[in-house]
């Protein structure tokens, strides 16, 4: 097979599979609350999966440079994954060391997310480099997005067959299935090395002029995924508050999130014309705006509406910084650059997020609306501050 189709490819089933797990724990929320387990663990587990997560993927971006073994790292990733979802299951089981189960269940699911994006991300940007690949990212991306609205879908349809251990167990054994096939797929997968010893000082002298845009860049991703992910983590708990039914609210989730399918794809195509910084500015302030109103109605289906356009704004933000970091470094550093601005801005805000909400929300008894609000302020915070970001910067590499 091609290199760039195998790369495109296994990266789309890893990418499915991945992104399949991600509303997964925020789900279950609302079915471990039903077995009284407190607020403040579950928002401590989700937050755990985000930190571990996003602290490992800078290490993981350096060793994988050096190793150069992407397809057995993302195997590994979604392997552990599958792990995690079966300690979700146990903690059905197990009543009364529930607790513990879902704090482990949180912290090996953040190890195994810390893999796909940075590394994914990689094998992308060595598969296509010199080449416009914004459409392709986010073909891969939209992927993504189709697992992460499909598999809760699947998972909501064999609950009422199954129960929920036997569910999670079904989506767990599918995760070490789609690892092994990407294995299988990626096995003689490499990125390309630089031999020139000439040319290799040059990238390293490009790469130490980019490390600051890439520090600004991982700094506003990392106020935005407080936004963004502090609030769709407890979206199923928010809609729940309001229907009382956690299968309709788990089918109302899934749809809503199919729209990042289409977006990835337009988003994709247009950092590839317009360069990073307008579409992560575009992205970032409508989606903003779009939770605003959904927070000043009570319409069920305006509600709806609203979380898809929310959901279509945030979830195609991969395939924008995967193609804006390949515009600021060198491909030997890539992997470092995705897993700096994805790891430590998207990961770890994401975790500061979610301790923000529970602190708000279950320490300090604000509000369940007010807490949300707070998160917004935050998100028009990230909007303000996108002007320090660069305009389009072209690597050369030669």
């Amino acid at each position: 097979m091609k290199r760039e189709t195998s790369a495109i490819t296994y990266t789309s089933v890893a990418h499915f599979a991945n992104d399949g797990n991600l509303l997964i724990f925020p789900i279950l929320i609302n079915y471990y609350t039903a077995l009284h387990v407190d607020f403040i663990i579950l928002g401590f587990g989700a937050m755990i999966y985000n930190l571990i997560s996003g602290l490992i993927s800078p290490f993981l971006g350096r060793f994988a440079d050096r190793l150069n073994r992407d397809g057995f790292l993302i195997f590994l990733g979604i392997a552990v994954q599958g792990a995690a979802l079966t300690l979700f299951a146990f903690a059905f089981l197990d009543i009364k060391d529930v607790n513990v189960i879902v704090i482990a269940g949180t912290a090996v699911f953040g190890l195994g997310q810390s893999v796909y994006h940075p590394i994914g991300g990689s094998v992308l940007s060595s598969a296509f480099r010199g080449k416009s690949s914004g459409i392709l990212l986010g073909v891969n991306s939209s992927v993504g997005s189709v697992g992460r609205s499909v598999v809760p879908l699947i998972f909501a349809a064999l609950l009422p067959l199954l129960g929920i251990t036997s569910s999670l167990y079904i989506i767990a054994l599918y995760e070490i299935a789609a690892s092994l096939l990407v294995l299988g797929g990626l096995s003689a997968f490499r990125r390309g090395r630089n031999s020139d010893r000439k040319q290799a000082k040059k990238e390293m002298r490009e790469t130490a002029k980019t490390v600051p845009i890439i520090y600004l860049l991982m700094i506003v991703i990392f106020v935005r995924s407080i936004f963004s992910t502090g609030l769709y983590t407890f979206m199923p708990y928010y809609f729940n508050s309001i229907l009382n039914n956690s299968n309709l609210v788990t089918e109302v989730i899934s749809l809503a999130f199919l729209a990042p399918v289409v977006g990835q794809i337009l988003f994709g195509y247009l950092t590839s014309a317009w360069g990073g910084k307008t579409v992560v500015t575009i992205t970032s302030m409508f989606a903003v705006i779009a939770m605003i109103f959904l927070m000043l109605t009570t319409n069920f289906y305006l509600m709806a509406i609203l979380l898809t356009l929310f959901a279509f704004f945030v979830f195609s933000i991969f395939p924008i910084l995967i193609e804006y970091v390949k515009e600021l470094t060198p491909e030997s550093v890539s992997a470092s650059s995705n897993s700096l601005v994805w790891g430590l801005g998207n990961t770890i805000g994401g975790a500061v997020g979610i301790g923000l909400f529970a602190l708000l929300y279950r320490v300090l008894h604000v509000s369940l609306a007010d807490s949300m609000w707070v998160l917004i302020l935050i998100g028009v915070v990230s909007v303000v501050i996108i002007p320090i970001l660069p305009r389009r910067v072209i690597i050369s590499e030669t």
